[in-house]
């Protein structure tokens, strides 16, 4: 287990536990996570992974700076829209099609895997951003893919990382339809 591994380890179980308390601080230790998760994942030749973690770090910027102008404003938790579900899964479904093609090209390892979870994780961190409860339901699928895409790669903190992340967001499911 690398020192990059541990410390995407923990300020993403730090960060996603932050996002539950909808405490911005989330945002910042995501960050984080992310730069270190890209390194390890350009290691280890799962490409899309690595370029889903440039899109978390700009969605992580954009979170952050969402969740602050929005402070002040009523900005809670809500249901997305049973409209809008049929958009965004044929987005999803388009975006992983097009990732299984590129990772094809860049001989990446684990393409069809990668793809379809690369084009969810993209979905959901939309859907975290917007604060939609069904976010959390969506990343307990996506997480506990990932602990099995993981496994078969070695890649033992981040299999534990993403297990957890999965419980985390079972809990962030609970917690924010309690609320909602």
């Amino acid at each position: 287990m690398s020192c990059l591994s541990v410390i995407a380890l923990l300020t993403g179980v730090l960060g996603v536990w932050l996002t539950i308390k909808q405490n911005i601080w989330c945002w910042p230790l995501a960050l984080i996570s992310v730069i270190a998760s890209f390194v390890e994942f350009y290691k280890q030749r799962l490409f899309g992974d690595m370029a889903l973690q440039v899109f978390y770090f700009f969605a992580g910027v954009y979170g952050w700076y969402f969740w602050k102008i929005n402070q002040k404003n009523s900005f809670e938790i809500t249901k997305i829209k049973n409209k809008q579900i049929p958009f965004f899964i044929l987005i999803t479904v388009l975006q992983a099609v097009v990732y299984y093609y590129l990772l094809i090209y860049f001989k990446s390892d684990k393409v069809l895997f990668d793809a379809i979870l690369t084009a969810c994780s993209l979905t959901a961190t939309y859907m975290m951003t917007k604060k939609w409860v069904e976010n959390w339901l969506l990343w307990v699928f996506i997480d506990t893919a990932y602990v099995v895409l993981y496994f078969s790669k070695l890649m033992w903190a981040f299999a534990l990382l993403y297990g957890i992340f999965a419980l985390v967001a079972y809990y962030g499911w609970k917690k924010w339809k309690t609320i909602l």
